[in-house]
């Protein structure tokens, strides 16, 4: 599909003074009110686990971990202020989006107890999903001041995605491989549910509009080869997954 505005090719100012079509403002408006809770519910997990694991090596990352996320869904939720939506707003206008099988990993990890199996499949699911879509979406973004601010999440989020990697082999020599695989069959179809229904109309507006470079269908089946050959060099189980979103185990 061919964009109708190219990358980082629109500022606040031409949604401000009307320079753009209205549509594009309330699908950037909604994107971003997604994008901003994602962050927010991660942190919250990362807090959770920074007061529920009671473990001196893993402390400086998860402590790091909530920082870096606190500080990016704030970078996110001032976008939206900008363009006059407050957190609040943004917030309430994704309570039923919040509810689909699309937060269902982050929903996980804000609000279920945590330990450091859980703490690794979070990550799993959710850092590296988030930078592959922040990496291959939100950096290309028609609206410059979010490919900005991808550009900022990736640079100090990169080390999420190694902790994610080399942790799994570790973490089958700590748990046992049967209990990370049975961790691996719950977390694994909300992670790939995380990029959202392939298809839909929300999604061919963002891919309009430049807001987005690959259907989100795409992207999960992208994360799911990508976590495929990890989950192999580790000795590990790939669960058995249906093939369309929603994703569940067979």
């Amino acid at each position: 599909m061919k964009r109708q505005y190219q990358t980082a090719s629109i500022e606040a100012a031409d949604l401000l003074d009307r320079r753009v079509e209205p549509h594009y403002g309330k699908t950037l408006t909604r994107l971003l009110a997604a994008h901003a809770l994602a962050e927010k519910l991660t942190a919250i997990g990362y807090q959770r686990a920074l007061a529920a694991i009671d473990d001196p090596d893993l402390a400086p990352t998860i402590r790091k971990n909530f920082v870096e996320e606190k500080k990016h869904a704030r970078l996110i939720y001032r976008l939206l202020e900008e363009l006059g939506t407050t957190e609040e707003q943004a917030d309430r206008s994704m309570i039923k989006a919040a509810k689909s099988p699309s937060f269902a990993a982050p929903r996980r990890f804000a609000e279920a107890p945590a330990d450091a199996l859980a703490l690794l499949m979070a990550s799993l699911s959710l850092d590296v999903t988030g930078l592959l879509m922040i990496g291959v979406n939100y950096r290309e973004s028609s609206y410059a001041p979010h490919a900005r601010a991808a550009e900022i999440i990736l640079d100090e989020e990169e080390d999420h995605e190694q902790f994610a990697a080399s942790a799994l082999r570790d973490a089958a020599e700590r748990f046992g491989a049967e209990r990370v695989n049975a961790a691996l069959r719950e977390w694994l179809p909300m992670a790939a549910n995380f990029f959202g229904p392939p298809g839909s109309g929300f999604t061919f507006d963002c891919l309009r509009y430049g807001l987005k470079a690959r259907d989100n269908g795409e992207l999960a089946e992208l994360y799911l080869t990508m976590i495929g050959r990890r989950i192999e060099q580790a000795g590990l189980s790939m669960p058995a997954m249906t093939k369309r979103y929603p994703h569940a185990l067979v």
